[in-house]
């Protein structure tokens, strides 16, 4: 079962790797491109359900649903390209009209997400900055495992003790996710100085090729 397993992660990595979000399309229908390839790694089914009316009278809210095959486990995900507060209420109403046990909330930039790249809103629902065009996906993966099984684990009727010892492991891997931003922040600073340490060379270089010519 590991080697299977193993050998699933790495095949929806190459998957994943060669997916092109389509250039021009919206936020939304960019990010369903990754989202199928990666549903089909973990061989879940990933629906676009945007345009339907769920659970929840004259209610569209939820843009797309990983499901689990065979187990009561979904999770929902909303996409949005500019800021938006409240996401609390936002993504609880969009777990009750998909009938989901856990939600994601993506923005394209850290500027729309309040400055951070990932916002844990609770052990079930998580809000992060992901630009298709430009992000490794392997982040957006792990988010998306995490919430994956916490859903299961939430729906889970047997198995108490393990349970329980499941939840705390996702308690402490979502509990990991909270360094990203301060990695992603140094990140940002040392291409920032690259940049600009570039940027004084360059300049430098044509001083120096005027004063020899």
């Amino acid at each position: 079962e590991d080697l299977t397993t193993a050998a699933r992660v790495v095949d929806a990595k190459s998957k994943m790797a060669s997916v092109t979000p389509i250039k021009g399309a919206s936020y939304e229908v960019q990010v369903h491109v990754v989202m199928r390839s990666i549903a089909a790694g973990l061989m879940d089914e990933y629906t676009e359900s945007g345009t339907l009316v769920g659970r929840l009278a004259r209610c569209k809210k939820g843009d797309g649903v990983l499901a689990v095959p065979g187990k009561p486990a979904k999770v929902v995900l909303e996409m949005t390209d500019s800021p938006r507060i409240g996401w609390v209420d936002y993504l609880d109403e969009a777990e009750r009209n998909r009938d989901a046990a856990a939600s994601l909330g993506l923005v394209r930039t850290m500027e729309q997400n309040g400055g951070q790249s990932i916002l844990v809103l609770g052990p079930r629902r998580i809000v992060m900055a992901f630009d298709p065009e430009h992000d490794d996906p392997s982040l957006l993966r792990t988010v998306v495992m995490l919430l994956r099984a916490a859903a299961i684990a939430t729906n889970a009727r047997t198995g108490a003790t393990e349970i329980a010892t499941a939840e705390e492991k996702i308690a402490a891997a979502i509990e990991q996710l909270g360094k990203i931003d301060e990695i992603q922040k140094c990140s940002g600073l040392i291409i920032k100085n690259a940049e600009k340490i570039t940027g004084q060379s360059e300049a430098i270089n044509t001083a120096i090729r005027r004063l020899l010519d």
